[in-house]
């Protein structure tokens, strides 16, 4: 039989059983718009997480003291948080594949600018390693080593916290609240806007900047400390080597001493790969509505068989082969699924689109989810007339013709 004559026969079964069609089709598409939907869900969720860390720096390695340790046994071992301080800094910048080292330190503090009183949070630096921060300022300078009684703030500190704007020049209290400390800083400097594109990023808008020595005055501390360390790495593909390289530095120095070595990169990997697994989990739940649907289909070809077994028996009879008849029947329930499954597909996309526009729900429609609910419609249908395909080709030609 040749492919021409095996797609008009097609054609001529869908016209002659219009409502039989459109009910079997239903299913397949119902089943392909679930699946379509559920992915789009799926890959919204991961755009969004991309988004929010976006704006993070992934090169980035973060180190601070404390932390959980075990023994070999897996069981937990205290150990004292470690104490960062120079010679930490130094053996971290001769570890391969370290390009920047930041020590910081901070706490919270209150500001007072004539006689208005402000909680905000300090930051210590070390001016000569904040390379990205001394790019920032829009007013004024950035901080120098040898500054003690300066600081930088950042532009909601300067345009939005007090009543008057404030300016490179102006002077400002800061208090310690905990040792009620004060000491008078001069603004040198104002950082511009910057927009916080990652709930993972630092809020320079938020902060005011100040040098160790300074906040070391505030806090009347004798031994001072960092509280944690930013360690930028030349290669963030290598980011995981240069961490291990980084924890034996850190080991020499504090062999009985807790920290942590913080990947903000791996986390962002562990996240989506979870999402990975709930965006097909998700699919799959679409996927049983396709099974329904094929068991709908098995159902609907049997009973075609079933009406047309006069038919199968003279097809037989004129010279059809098995064969011939299996690839009819296969080529209906193929045709049947490409064409729920094109309009479920499209159905799915726009109702995803619909979704995301009106309900601000993060769906993304990627050609991934449109070729994977299209194909599981071809699948599934075909799937479902591989037995009746084969029952119709074992008929009987005489016993078929005797059939009324």
């Amino acid at each position: 039989m040749k492919l021409i004559d095996a797609l008009e026969q097609v054609q001529l079964s869908f016209k002659s059983n219009k409502f039989k069609t459109i009910m079997s089709s239903l299913g397949i598409i119902i089943g392909v718009i679930a699946i379509v939907v559920m992915l789009s869900v799926g890959e919204g969720l991961e755009e969004g997480v991309g988004e929010a860390f976006g704006g993070a720096d992934l090169d980035v390695i973060t180190i601070f003291p404390g932390g959980n340790s075990y023994s070999e046994t897996g069981r937990y071992v205290y150990k004292k948080p470690a104490e960062f301080d120079d010679k930490d800094v130094h053996a971290l910048e001769n570890t391969l594949g370290v390009k920047t080292v930041s020590p910081r330190n901070g706490g919270g503090m209150l500001a007072e600018f004539r006689n208005e009183e402000r909680s905000i949070s300090l930051t210590a630096i070390t001016p000569t390693k904040e390379p990205d921060l001394t790019e920032l300022v829009d007013k004024g300078r950035f901080l120098t080593d040898s500054d003690r009684s300066a600081i930088v703030i950042g532009s909601d500190i300067a345009n939005k916290m007090f009543k008057i704007p404030l300016n490179p020049g102006m002077r400002m209290t800061l208090t310690n609240k905990n040792n009620d400390i004060t000491k008078e800083f001069t603004i040198v400097g104002i950082l511009e806007e910057k927009e916080q594109i990652s709930a993972f990023d630092s809020n320079t808008n938020t902060e005011i900047f100040t040098t160790h020595q300074s906040l070391k005055e505030l806090l009347d501390v004798t031994k001072y400390s960092y509280s944690h360390i930013l360690v930028t790495v030349e290669d963030q593909s290598e980011i995981e080597a240069t961490a291990e390289k980084l924890e034996d530095s850190l080991e020499r120095l504090h062999k009985d001493e807790a920290y942590t070595v913080f990947i903000m990169k791996s986390i962002l990997e562990g996240i989506e790969r979870v999402l990975t697994m709930i965006k097909y989990g998700l699919g799959g739940i679409g996927a049983i509505s396709l099974i329904v649907g094929g068991i709908g289909i098995v159902n609907v070809m049997m009973l075609t068989v079933h009406e047309r077994i006069k038919e199968i028996g003279v097809m037989k009879a004129v010279g059809a082969t098995r064969g011939d008849i299996q690839i009819l029947f296969m080529l209906e329930s193929g045709l049947l699924g490409l064409v729920s499954g094109l309009i479920g597909i499209t159905i799915g996309a726009t109702n995803s689109i619909l979704i995301s526009t009106l309900g601000d729900f993060p769906l993304k429609v990627s050609w991934t989810s449109l070729a994977i609910g299209l194909a599981f419609g071809i699948i599934t249908t075909t799937t479902a007339g591989v037995y009746p395909a084969n029952r119709a080709a074992r008929l009987d030609p005489v016993e078929a013709l005797r059939r009324e």
